[in-house]
């Protein structure tokens, strides 16, 4: 796949409510005993992946080097968020390409309530 097509790309806005079956299902993903309390965990976004039509993705493997999370609101229980993958910019280094993108969630009112930035590395064919 030619990953450079995709570069500056923003995938379509996906609304994902956080609810407790979506809470429960990354505490089960992540092998994390369930937290008695209604806490949402901070790296919860991660699962709203397999929400969202990610075009780059499509039949790929990838290494996954890291992530951060800025949080400009916390994430509650009910919240509803429109969140958008963006890929910021394809790297080749050695025989590695090197993907940063971004998940964007925003609020009702199209404010930012998190992001969070991965770093994705893939064999270059």
């Amino acid at each position: 796949m030619n990953f450079k097509q995709w570069e500056e790309a923003t995938t379509l806005p996906v609304s994902i409510t956080v609810t407790e079956e979506l809470v429960n299902a990354y505490y089960e993903a992540a092998s994390i005993s369930k937290n008695a309390s209604q806490h949402v965990p901070p790296a919860l976004p991660m699962i709203f992946y397999q929400y969202i039509n990610v075009p780059w993705f499509q039949e790929q493997s990838f290494i996954h080097k890291d992530q951060l999370f800025y949080y400009k609101h916390p994430i509650s229980m009910g919240d509803t968020l429109q969140c958008t993958v963006s890929l910021i910019s394809v790297v080749k280094r050695r025989q590695f390409l090197v993907l940063h993108q971004e998940l964007i969630g925003r609020n009702e009112h199209k404010n930012i309530v998190f992001s969070a930035k991965t770093t994705l590395l893939k064999e270059a064919e």
